[in-house]
């Protein structure tokens, strides 16, 4: 009995340990989130933001695969990185068009690929190397005999669903562009690219949480 009470009384320690360092860590998060939004505000007030890309560069220092998410704000076409919940990186980004739009909610990613080609989205070339169609979806367009179909390139993809949406390099004009993708500039692929794991939370809404 005095043994079970020895254990009994290690587990409620172990206990308070554990909800004393969570409570730490939560106090320091907040800490952390409430000074970048300070610095984060200040980079937003200056003319041309929205062109630019902001980064932290405090916070991207304690960055690991561990610590970092994503959030994806369709209304402002931008995408956030997190490290440790505060904002780290503030970047422009293009989501689906109207007739491929991007689906909201709560997703992690599920693969990486630094070179990969779409098979879902492409050209179609005919028997004479010419293109025949230039914006080619291989659910509804034919490769005729002798043709081929050439995958458009996604650099630095990050899956997000079965159905072929992710995150990679693409063309960010400012508005949505995209057939249901999140397309980043090259910059800041390469940097969340290194950053992220299989498993990294990435959040689409119409507002980016943090800057509710």
């Amino acid at each position: 009995m005095a043994i079970c009470a020895v254990f009994a009384g290690c587990a409620v320690v172990q206990d308070i340990q554990n909800r004393q360092a969570k409570a730490r860590e939560e106090s320091e998060r907040a800490e952390l989130r409430k000074q970048a939004i300070v610095e984060h505000a200040v980079y937003r007030s200056v003319a041309g933001w929205r062109k630019q890309t902001y980064r932290n560069k405090e916070l991207l220092s304690q960055a690991t695969a561990e610590n970092v998410s994503l959030e994806i704000s369709l209304s402002e076409q931008r995408g956030l990185l997190l490290v440790r919940t505060a904002i780290a990186m503030d970047f422009p980004v293009a989501t689906g068009k109207k007739s491929h739009p991007t689906p909201a909610g709560s997703f992690t990613i599920r693969a990486k690929e630094k070179n990969y080609f779409s098979n879902l989205y492409g050209k179609i070339y005919d028997a004479q190397n010419s293109v025949l169609v230039g914006d080619a979806d291989t659910r509804t367009d034919l490769v005729p005999e002798g043709g081929r179909f050439e995958g458009a390139m996604m650099p630095y993809w990050m899956r997000l669903t079965d159905t072929g949406v992710g995150i990679h390099v693409g063309y960010v004009p400012g508005r949505p562009a995209s057939h249901g993708c999140i397309r980043i500039k090259r910059d800041a692929a390469t940097q969340i690219f290194d950053l992220v794991k299989v498993g990294t939370p990435v959040v689409i809404a119409e507002s980016a949480p943090s800057l509710l």
